[in-house]
C-alpha cells in the first residue's frame, strides 16, 4: 500500500527523465567543445576550454532534449563530452596525416596526395609506430587531463544542482502524502470495525429477512390481485351467458298482448 502510494506521488510529482534524447542533446551540443579542441590543435594549443565547452554544452544539451538533469544524466553528460573530444583527437591526427602526405606529394616524394576521408579511414594505422603512439597518445592524456581540470568545478556545480533538485522533488512528494495516522485514530477505527463486525454477526440473519419482507409482501399482493382479476372476468362471462340464455328463452314464449 505505502509502495504504491510512492509509486503514485512519484509520477505526479517528478517529471519522467527521457534518457535516449538526452544522450543525443548531450552529443549534439558537445560538438561545440570539439570545435575548441580542433581549432586549438590547429594553432598548437591544448587547453582546459575544450574540456569546460564540451562538458557545459552537453550537460545542457542534456537537460534541454532529456526534460530533466539528474545526477546520471551529469555522468552521462560527462563521459559524452569526453569520448567526443577524443573523437575530435583523432579528427586532428586525420588532419596531420592527410597534410604529410600533402607535403611528400608536393616534395615528389609520392605519387599523389590522400583526401581527408581516407586519413579518417587510415589513421589509426599509425599509432602502430612507437613514436606516434606517444606523441598522440600523449597530447589526448595531456588534453583530457585539462579538460578534467577545466571542467571538474562545473562538475561538481551540476551534480550538486541535480541532487538540490532531486530533494526539492521529495519534499513535493511528502507534502503530497497523507499523514500518517495516530495511534488513538487507529485504536478507534479498529474498535469500530470490531463492533459492526459483531453486530453483523448477531442480527445479519435477522435483518435479511427484514429486507425480505417488503418482496413477499408484494408478491402476495400480486397473487391477490391477478386471482381477482380472474374472478372477475369469470363474473362478466358467467353474466353474458345468463344474459344470452335470457333473450333465447323469451324468443320461446308468446308475446305479451298489449291492453
Amino acid at each position: 500500500m505505502e509502495q504504491d502510494r510512492d509509486t503514485v506521488v512519484q509520477e505526479t510529482t517528478e517529471k519522467k527523465e527521457r534518457v535516449a534524447l538526452g544522450i543525443l542533446g548531450a552529443f549534439l551540443f558537445s560538438l561545440a567543445g570539439a570545435a575548441v579542441w580542433v581549432l586549438l590543435d590547429i594553432v598548437g594549443f591544448l587547453a582546459a576550454l575544450s574540456g569546460l565547452v564540451g562538458v557545459f554544452c552537453a550537460i545542457q544539451g542534456y537537460r534541454i532534449f532529456s526534460g530533466k538533469l539528474t545526477k546520471r544524466g551529469v555522468i552521462i553528460s560527462v563521459v559524452v563530452a569526453f569520448l567526443v573530444l577524443v573523437g575530435a583527437w583523432y579528427c586532428c591526427m586525420a588532419r596531420d596525416m592527410m597534410l604529410a602526405y600533402r607535403e611528400m606529394y608536393e616534395a615528389g616524394e609520392i605519387a599523389a596526395p590522400i583526401t581527408y576521408a581516407t586519413a579518417l579511414l587510415n589513421a589509426w594505422r599509425a599509432l602502430g609506430d612507437k613514436q606516434m603512439l606517444l606523441a598522440y597518445g600523449g597530447s589526448l592524456l595531456l588534453g583530457l587531463g585539462f579538460a578534467v581540470l577545466g571542467s571538474f568545478a562545473f562538475i561538481k556545480k551540476s551534480l550538486g544542482q541535480a541532487n538540490a533538485q532531486k530533494e526539492a522533488e521529495k519534499a513535493a512528494g511528502a507534502q503530497a502524502i497523507p499523514q500518517e495516522l495516530t495511534p488513538e485514530a487507529k485504536a478507534a477505527i479498529e474498535a469500530y470495525e470490531a463492533k459492526a463486525r459483531r453486530a453483523s454477526g448477531e442480527y445479519g440473519e435477522d435483518a435479511e429477512e427484514a429486507v425480505n419482507i417488503p418482496e413477499a409482501v408484494d408478491e402476495a399482493a400480486h397473487e391477490g390481485a391477478t386471482e381477482a382479476g380472474e374472478i372477475h372476468e369469470a363474473a362478466a362471462a358467467n353474466s353474458e351467458q345468463i344474459k344470452h340464455e335470457w333473450q333465447e328463452l323469451l324468443k320461446d314464449q308468446d308475446p305479451v298482448e298489449k291492453e
